[in-house]
């Protein structure tokens, strides 16, 4: 006899994926946290982190509330398609997300509710990095081991954060700013990766197989010996020569990526042209590094350009691609609410990017608008996208 399971609906369709658990935790929590930091930036409300000063604090939350909760939804769902084999169960999605709410009502309540938010955020890290190595050790898939190294990379990243915030440290500020630097560059390497894994196939799908992007080799080697050195002298010798020498060539080489991944018929595709620009924004980013060797006050536009820009338009844009077609609604079909998402974002990135580089008298003005329109772009997500992770996938394109 055949048996045909029925599609699962509502709340049997929420857990039955990783990807409709944290992207939908990870847009509310983008839209929520940016109005938090607003009323911190207009002196409204203050959180309790610690030893952790208020920046501080909004860094760990934009990484390990934001970021890492769109990389476990991305790749929880994602190492099923690899290796071919199961990955988390709807039980364990809900423990891990039960972890991560616990993490970051504690971060925002703080005070002695901080143990609370460093042992639920490691719990979370910890069940992420092991969830997602089970199935990777399992079909011995060793080409993941750059991602898994990542994975433990933001949990040591994490725990020298926590240390700092409770105090567990001499050095707080040098313990948390080393923390949180270590974990930009695990996710913006991450972000690296996922780029180079699904950009040219989604062109080359949108296009019906007539876009051929070229992937040079030399690019992906070269990019990740200089990433790492970046990092190394980032950290140790943040105003040596070394600096604007390895992000400049480190520039260079990506900008190199950036134009042979260029194709005119992106940009009539938000989900594609959003990850192309959060490219650039490496590039930019890089860039801006380089030139803080001699512009100083550069360095943060910099930072910003990979936590805001990079960040902000590779999730987002991914979050909306995934969330379509592993639900399977047609990805190539028009969407005005796609570019009422997006578009937002990349205001957002202008903003907070390039006017204090440009316009620095505007800075104040510009930060306030750049938190606002991204809070909309992820409004935006939830009200069009989330509630189609309620209900049962489509079949076929």
């Amino acid at each position: 006899m055949l048996n045909i399971e029925e599609p699962k609906q509502g709340m049997d369709a929420f857990w039955s994926k990783a990807f409709r658990v944290f992207f939908t935790a990870a847009a509310a929590y983008a839209a929520l946290n940016m109005l938090v930091w607003v009323a911190v930036f207009a002196q409204v409300w203050s959180p309790d982190a610690g030893s952790l000063s208020l920046f501080q604090w909004h860094a760990h939350e934009l990484l390990w509330g934001y970021g890492v909760a769109v990389v476990a939804g991305f790749l929880l769902t994602a190492v099923g398609n690899w290796t071919g084999r199961p990955t988390a169960a709807p039980g364990v999605l809900q423990a891990m997300l039960l972890a991560w709410l616990l993490a970051r009502v504690a971060w925002l309540v703080g005070g002695s509710w901080l143990w609370l938010a460093v042992t639920a955020d490691t719990v979370f890290l910890a069940l992420l990095t092991g969830i997602f190595a089970q199935p990777v050790i399992a079909a011995k898939q060793w080409r993941q081991g750059g991602i898994m190294a990542k994975l433990v990379l933001l949990l040591a990243a994490h725990l020298m954060v926590s240390a700092a915030a409770l105090g567990l440290v001499a050095d707080t500020q040098s313990w948390a700013e080393g923390g949180i630097y270590l974990a930009l560059f695990s996710v913006v390497g991450l972000l690296l990766t996922f780029l180079r894994r699904v950009y040219v196939f989604f062109v080359r799908a949108a296009s019906g197989g007539t876009v051929q992007l070229p992937t040079p080799v030399w690019i992906d080697r070269a990019s990740l010996v200089l990433f790492v050195a970046l990092l190394v002298v980032f950290c140790a010798w943040p105003n040596s020569l070394a600096m604007p020498i390895v992000s400049g060539a480190l520039a260079l080489v990506l900008g190199v990526r950036l134009v042979t991944w260029h194709d005119v018929s992106i940009w009539r595709a938000p989900l594609l042209w959003s990850l192309y620009l959060g490219l650039a924004m490496i590039v930019v980013g890089a860039a801006l590094l380089a030139l803080s060797y001699w512009y100083p006050q550069w360095r943060f536009a910099g930072v910003h350009a990979w936590s805001m820009g990079a960040l902000g338009l590779i999730t987002l844009g991914m979050m909306l691609r995934v969330g379509l077609g592993h639900t399977g609604r047609n990805v190539r079909q028009p969407r005005v609410w796609l570019w009422l998402s997006l578009v937002p974002m990349v205001v957002a990135v202008l903003l907070r990017i390039f006017v204090p580089v440009l316009a620095p008298q505007w800075t104040g003005t510009a930060y306030l608008l750049s938190q606002v329109s991204w809070a909309l772009a992820y409004v935006v997500m939830l009200v069009c996208l989330v509630p189609v992770f309620f209900k049962a996938d489509q079949q076929g394109l």
